[in-house]
């Protein structure tokens, strides 16, 4: 006897389709039985999991690289931070080089006091220079030469303050009575006080300026690191900007 599987009539074993639904006829039952349940052996089933993120499937197109990391100069990521010491102190010390270094040429006779007072002046650069070396030795970073100017600028208001007062008090209390002889002798009505008055005033604006000079000069003679420490960028990853492979399969 055959057995229809599907709506389960017994008929005879001559039928080949089943009289009530047409189903095929089978001669054993455990042929095709649709309530059993399929085991496949160890290791043949796949697993239906959708793969990692970093795990390339076969329909997918490999990933290309990314562009490499773009340098930034040091100098920059310094002054960013604001990094920079105070052009006060420098400023104020070479300030006082200057006051010094002008206050010898009243201790000299007044013939040699009257051509090197004029000149002097000059020595304010070296003022202005010693401030933009100590400002350089004190900074963490390289010194710009804009930087140099405004130490110097600093150095120069020191400096003009200390010449117009001290430094010219002093030579007028040791030159002004051989300062008047000196002129009444080549016949020109200058009194001392004339005099220091015109070069106190024309000698301080020279000491301030000449002292920026100084400055940028000081920092062309004295920074010798590199503003910038600009490194090469390594070579792309193989494979970067090249034509995709892979696709659909």
């Amino acid at each position: 006897m055959k057995r229809c599987p599907t709506c389960g009539l017994t008929l005879d074993d001559s039928q080949t389709f089943c009289t009530n639904d047409g189903t095929p006829l089978v001669a054993d039952k455990s042929a095709y039985d649709p309530s059993a349940t399929l085991v496949a052996p160890p290791g043949t089933v796949q697993s239906t999991q959708p793969p990692p993120q970093a795990q390339q499937t076969g329909w997918q197109s490999p990933a290309r690289p990314t562009a490499p990391q773009m340098f930034t100069p040091v100098a920059d990521l310094n002054q960013q931070t604001g990094n920079r010491p105070s052009k006060f102190v420098p400023g104020l010390i070479g300030g006082i080089v200057t006051g010094i270094l002008a206050l010898f040429a009243g201790f000299l006779p007044v013939t040699a006091f009257i051509g090197v007072s004029l000149l002097c002046i000059i020595w304010s650069m070296v003022g202005g220079a010693v401030a933009a070396k100590l400002y350089v030795n004190r900074s963490p970073v390289p010194v710009r030469n804009g930087e140099g100017a405004v130490v110097g600028c600093v150095a120069g208001a020191f400096g003009a303050l200390i010449y117009s007062t001290v430094d010219t008090l002093i030579a007028y209390g040791l030159q002004a009575h051989d300062i008047e002889v000196f002129y009444h002798g080549q016949g020109q009505n200058i009194t001392g006080g004339m005099f220091f008055a015109i070069t106190g005033i024309f000698g301080a604006i020279f000491v301030f300026g000449l002292s920026i000079v100084g400055g940028i000069i000081g920092v062309a003679m004295f920074e010798s690191r590199k503003s910038y420490h600009m490194s090469a960028p390594p070579p792309p990853p193989p494979g970067y900007g090249g034509p995709m492979s892979g696709g659909y399969r």
